[in-house]
Parts: C-alpha cells; structure tokens; sequence
C-alpha cells in the first residue's frame, strides 16, 4: 500500500542553490521533481513496502527458493499474490528471519554452552 509522504504543487518549487552534497539519489529525486514542476505537474513522493521475491528471501537466509514457497504455502511466511507470483512483505521477511534464529539460538544453546563450559 502507498503512503503519500508529501505533495508539491509546480508554483511551489523553486529552483535553489542548496542541493549541493546531496547524495546521488536525493539529486536524482530533485532533478526528477524540478523536472516535473517545470513542465506544470504536481509531484507526489510516497512510500511503499519493499516486497521480495521467494528467491530473494531464500538467499538472504540460505535457503533453496523452493523452501520458501512451501513455507509459504503453510501459512508459515505471509506473502501476497501478483499475479501468479508470490511476493513477501520485507517486514514479513524479518519477522520470519528472526524467528529462525532464536529458533537457531535456543536449539544450539546447550551445544554452545557444553563447548565453552564442557560438562559440568
């Protein structure tokens, strides 16, 4: 879902000589929004939830691609469908990364433990 951030109408936006050591990106979006106004649009910037593709989740966690469609598929990863496609919210991403490492944390523990401390 998009959440507009900010509206700029084209009589508002003039040109200054403040932008210099922008970062490329923030340059790139005022040229783009200068570019804009001078031919008489209004600009609208918003935000969007970055979505990942099973594939793109699988690497992040070394895991198959494959792996990730079925958890998807058991309800245990939420993504939403485009079109035949599965596409997973990044918050969505983290949530389930973090529940695989405290998973991983609390199954290793004692391992970890008797390796450092040996048995005692």
């Amino acid at each position: 879902m998009s959440h507009p951030l900010a509206t700029f109408d084209p009589d508002d936006i003039h040109d200054s000589a403040t932008d210099a050591g922008l970062p490329a990106w923030a340059q790139l979006l005022v040229d783009q929004v200068r570019e804009a106004a001078a031919s008489g649009q209004t600009v609208t910037v918003s935000a969007q939830e970055r979505m990942l593709t099973p594939e793109q989740v699988g690497r992040r966690l070394n895991m198959h691609r494959s792996t990730i469609v079925r958890k998807v598929l058991a309800g245990e990863i939420r993504a939403v469908k485009v079109g035949n496609r599965h596409r997973i919210p990044y918050s969505e991403f983290q949530r389930f990364r973090d529940s695989v490492l405290d998973t991983l944390a609390r199954v290793s523990g004692p391992d970890v433990e008797t390796e450092l401390f040996g048995d005692q």
